[in-house]
């Protein structure tokens, strides 16, 4: 192993995935709102989000719910919420990460392939075959760094995606 790939391992090895509770509503609720503002600046007001995590949070029908936690101080350090789908095109269950957040402190130590793999593992256990995941619109300033984290951990393109809110 290169000392890159160590480092890397021992420092994603300084934090522990676990599925959020709703008692971690607060925190997940703060770090979606920090990748939302990263993302495209803004989103739903905080209360809005903790109704979202106290819904998701324990409910594997509708998905899963990740944090990575770190000791001391840092608390949640990673958040991972994905959800069910079925299409035509899919048979049977798929799984598609919704949202995918580190601190940036933490960036770079492995906790989002740690986030990853561990939503493979309940997706496998689920009987899902495939995993999907939306890229940030081509503007996002780290559009590179993110395509390369996905491809890294085993994702391929699919082309865009489109949506309508209702």
């Amino acid at each position: 192993m290169s000392e890159a790939a160590a480092s890397e391992a021992a420092a994603g090895a300084a934090c522990r995935v676990r599925e959020a509770t709703g008692e971690d509503g607060p925190a997940v609720a703060e770090a979606v709102a920090e990748l939302l503002v990263e993302l495209s600046g803004g989103g739903p007001p905080p209360h809005r989000l903790e109704e979202a995590v106290r819904e998701l949070a324990g409910d594997g029908e509708k998905g899963a719910l990740l944090v990575a936690e770190a000791g001391g101080e840092d608390g949640i350090v990673g958040v991972l919420a994905a959800s069910w789908q079925h299409a035509i095109h899919v048979p049977g269950r798929y799984g598609t990460i919704q949202d995918l957040w580190v601190h940036p402190d933490w960036r770079s130590r492995a906790v989002g392939r740690e986030l990853v793999d561990a939503f493979c593992e309940i997706a496998r256990a689920a009987g899902a075959r495939r995993i999907e995941v939306g890229l940030p619109r081509e503007s996002f300033e780290r559009i590179g760094a993110t395509e390369a984290f996905y491809r890294a951990n085993g994702f391929e393109h699919l082309g865009p995606r489109m949506r309508r809110k209702l």
